[in-house]
């Protein structure tokens, strides 16, 4: 019920009046009366009611009082119960309603600012987007006021001129129009500025560099290929930053790799920018990380200068020193480690390649401290430990009874103690207990030399794979001789007449990178000690590394210095307390693929201002410094380290012909982790960018290298260049004679292929494609990996990108350089891949079939009963085979 009136009686005998009260749709309306109301609901003070008199007093705003009598109870209780309903429910509607005005209003001022910044002469960039998404309006409370009936009735004049604004905010994709607009600022930069493109460097900018100038992201990945001209994009960025007003000279920093590297781009700004490239700064990290510390601390940091000349191997030398002479427990687990467990083992039932062959006895394998050869590595590490513990042993001993019969040869264990008259069996068998699946009989095999120990009482030690690499294996054997009653005497300086699995040198190498990038990731021993789980190599390692890292800290302090690594992270700590103020707008990092996640955090640190713009210029196909703390995700997962970027390709190349980049693509593109990319090569075509030519013996390198270069020389008519490049400085004696003979067209120089980075030449020679050589399987080992934010798995990632370094410096073609029968297993991927052939130092194609099943090894022909077949030279790790028609 909406309206109420005095009854009859009341009317005729209590003088009530006639009066009409109504109540609906938000307004009170009394009429019947002198001074009639017709009100909102909202604008009604008060409604007192008196349900013993049945009257009711309706109090307006401005304090006047109407009196009404002559309802009955109930009706008066209608009525307050509808006065109420009605003013909660226009209370409602008038909230709706300023909360859609409210909603309107904001989403008009967010929609000025997207128009403004669609409408700037700049690129538009990503945080700006994200903030204008992030502050996108809610326009719910609008649309649903737009739509209620019950408003219809109240003014729209705002809301319609607040509709448009509304209707952006819940259609606009706004990364969409941004990035369609910024296309076509791109095209209208391009023509505006075509001077400027075409002048900045020496050669006009390409449509690639041109984009990676004028796209101003705020965090730009720009993944170069080699010879794509990544230091123009750097040069021009800057210049188009200064013209267009992103940044002053003095707003943007140029970090660089090396002191070399910070110089050459110093000098290539200069000389394309003048004064404004000039005001650029152009610095090293560890020289910027210093001037940092120094300006928030007014006391600069001194840096130890042998870490300069070697990286730190003479300190950390001199500690090792110091440590083993002072701490018997360091000095024994540094021998353990450097006698036994110096070599990563590879991966169970895939053996590496024999590195040795005793002629006498045509024996294949491995050379252990004693100077015998045994057939595995794990064997290796059984018989070095002995050797270290001063334990007589006979390697492959015959049986001492004669057990050959029709299906076994005679019986020979594996290890013969002779002080105790005991046998020792080492058993392939993995945690599970199981021999690789390719051991076929292993079981039975297993079985029948068991029994035959029990057959003739002879006693027998068994160690296994499993037990030998989570060291547990050792103690068992310790216990087992003891047992037997053979004392152990450590004695690491023992004669030896074979070589140790690792050199001190390599060693001191592999415990310095380690200590980059657990420093440089902040990883503190118990981490890293939690990190290397049960395997005892690692335990053991990460053991050394606490009480190396504790002296080596001492040292620091004592003399006021610090490291580079601590360097970084103490300057980045200034940034990110505020105790430093960055006045760069633009940050520009080259060769990103060579950061270490110190350097890594250092320029997020720099990027944690709004507006800030990073431009990151790299290839993760060239990381090849992770010895000195690289760490290749800080390219790869780019997006991870430092926020939503964007990517661009310069994949065009000015250097290599397209048949070598392909060859040089897909060879290191067998990592999936590595970033996917074509590259497209502007370079003239050649007849045979990649061969290779193979020599009996490492003493004809130099012989076949000056042979290829006399030829090369009658050839050409006019100056060429030539780069030697070996996996190691010690290649160069291989080929003296070469370099030092006369040519009449040629300029020859050697280096090694790290130092050869950044470098060109018309032609190339990588000496030393040989197993065990390159690939070099202690750079890449795997306890790095411990240390490291995102290790990379995939077997030689470092050594493989090192490889494809040296095949892109090549300007015309590449020779490979190989030795018969010991071919490296990345030319024989090559070869097998069918992208290069093998030749002979008189040019005869020698090129060999590779094993189609574990393409490691090539195949050799041999005798069987059903004829003459193809098989594996790696047998029996691998019994691939073929027949003589397939290859």
């Amino acid at each position: 019920m909406t309206e109420w009136k005095p009854g009859w009686w009341a009317r005729a005998f209590r003088g009530a009046g006639s009066w009409v009260l109504s109540i609906r749709e938000g307004r009170l309306r009394v009429c019947g009366i002198p001074q009639e109301v017709d009100a909102d609901v909202i604008g009604v003070l008060g409604l007192a009611v008196d349900e013993g008199s049945g009257q009711l007093i309706v109090t307006l705003v401005h304090g006047t009082e109407t009196v009404l009598n002559g309802l009955s109870r109930r009706a008066v209780r209608e009525v307050a119960a509808a006065y109420h309903s009605e003013l909660d429910e226009r209370r409602h509607l008038a909230a709706l309603l300023s909360k859609a005005e409210e909603q309107g209003e904001t989403a008009r001022l967010w929609w000025s600012r997207v128009q403004e910044v669609m409408n700037r002469p700049r690129w538009a960039d990503q945080d700006t987007i994200a903030a204008l998404e992030g502050s996108r309006p809610d326009v719910a409370a609008w649309l649903a006021a737009d739509s209620d009936p019950r408003l219809s009735g109240l003014p729209k004049g705002k809301r319609e001129d607040q509709r448009a604004a509304v209707d952006a905010c819940r259609t606009t994709d706004l990364s969409r129009w941004a990035a369609q607009r910024n296309e076509a600022f791109l095209e209208w930069e391009k023509n505006e500025l075509a001077d400027f493109f075409r002048t900045v460097e020496k050669s006009p900018l390409t449509e690639e560099q041109t984009r990676a100038t004028v796209c101003f992201d705020n965090r730009v990945r720009v993944i170069a290929a080699a010879g794509s001209g990544k230091t123009s994009t750097m040069v021009a960025r800057a210049g188009y930053a200064i013209r267009r007003g992103i940044a002053q000279p003095a707003e943007i920093l140029a970090l660089a790799f090396n002191k070399k590297a910070a110089g050459e781009l110093s000098d290539r700004l200069v000389s394309r920018l003048g004064n404004d490239g000039a005001g650029v700064a152009s610095s090293t990290f560890h020289a910027f990380g210093l001037r940092i510390i120094g300006e928030a601390t007014d006391r600069k940091p001194s840096l130890p200068d042998d870490l300069t000349a070697d990286n730190g191997i003479g300190r950390l030398a001199r500690i090792v020193d110091v440590l083993r002479d002072r701490d018997p427990a360091f000095r024994r687990d540094w021998d353990l480690f450097r006698l036994v467990f110096g070599r990563q083992l590879p991966d169970l039932g895939d053996e590496a390649d024999p590195e040795k062959s005793d002629r006498n006895t045509g024996t294949s394998g491995f050379g252990t401290l004693a100077g015998e050869i045994v057939k595995s590595q794990e064997e290796v590490m059984i018989a070095n430990w002995l050797f270290l513990n001063g334990v007589s042993y006979q390697y492959e001993r015959p049986y001492a009874y004669d057990v050959a019969d029709a299906h076994h040869r005679q019986y020979q264990p594996d290890f013969y103690y002779p002080d105790i008259d005991v046998w020792h069996e080492h058993w392939a068998l993995g945690s599970a207990g199981n021999p690789p699946p390719h051991f076929d009989g292993y079981a039975d095999s297993m079985a029948w030399r068991r029994q035959t120990h029990n057959r003739y009482s002879t006693r027998l030690i068994e160690t296994t794979s499993a037990t030998i690499r989570d060291g547990s294996g050792f103690e068992h054997l310790e216990q087992e001789l003891r047992r037997h009653g053979i004392q152990l005497e450590e004695d690491p300086y023992r004669e030896a007449a074979g070589e140790p699995p690792i050199s001190d040198q390599a060693m001191l190498a592999l415990m310095r990178s380690f200590m980059t990038h657990a420093k440089g990731n902040r990883l503190t021993p118990d981490v890293l000690t939690q990190r290397a789980g049960r395997t005892l190599r690692a335990r053991l390692f990460t053991r050394l590394y606490g009480v190396i890292l504790a002296e080596w800290d001492r040292q620091l302090r004592a003399a006021g210095q610090i490291d580079f690594e601590d360097m970084l992270n103490l300057a980045t700590d200034h940034i990110e307390s505020g105790r430093w103020m960055s006045p760069y707008r633009l940050v520009m990092v080259d060769e990103m693929q060579d950061s270490s996640s110190a350097r890594a955090a250092l320029v997020r640190a720099l990027m944690k201002t709004p507006g800030n713009y990073l431009y990151a210029v790299g290839d993760d196909w060239q990381s090849i410094n992770r010895f000195a703390g690289s760490d290749l995700s800080v390219m790869t997962r780019f997006d991870n380290w430092f926020g939503t970027a964007s990517t661009i390709w310069l994949d065009r190349t000015f250097r290599s012909p397209q048949s070598l980049c392909d060859v040089a693509g897909g060879f290191v593109m067998k990592n999936h982790n590595q970033i996917s990319k074509n590259v497209r090569s502007s370079a003239p075509e050649a007849v045979e960018t990649v061969c290779a030519v193979s020599v009996r013996e490492r003493s004809h390198y130099g012989s076949v290298v000056r042979q290829y270069l006399t030829t090369l020389d009658s050839e050409l008519t006019e100056p060429a260049t030539v780069l030697l490049l070996g996996r190691y400085s010690r290649s160069k004696d291989d080929v003296i004679s070469a370099l030092e003979a006369r040519y009449a067209n040629l300029t020859i120089e050697f280096n090694t292929v790290h130092a050869s980075k950044g470098k060109e030449a018309d032609y190339i020679v990588v000496l030393g494609l040989e197993r065990n050589g390159f690939p070099n399987i202690v750079e890449d080992d795997a306890l790095l990996q411990l240390a490291m934010a995102a290790p990379d798995s995939y077997p030689h990632a470092e050594e493989r990108r090192l490889f494809y370094v040296a095949l892109t410096r090549a300007k015309r073609s590449v020779l490979l350089v190989t030795r018969a029968g010991r071919e490296s297993a990345f030319l024989l991927e090559l070869v097998g891949d069918r992208v290069v052939k093998i030749r002979s130092a008189t040019g005869d194609d020698i090129t060999p079939v590779v094993c189609p099943k574990c393409k490691k090894h090539t195949m050799r022909e041999r005798k069987g009963r059903y004829g003459r077949f193809f098989g594996c030279t790696g047998y029996p790790t691998c019994k691939g085979t073929m027949k003589l028609a397939e290859s």
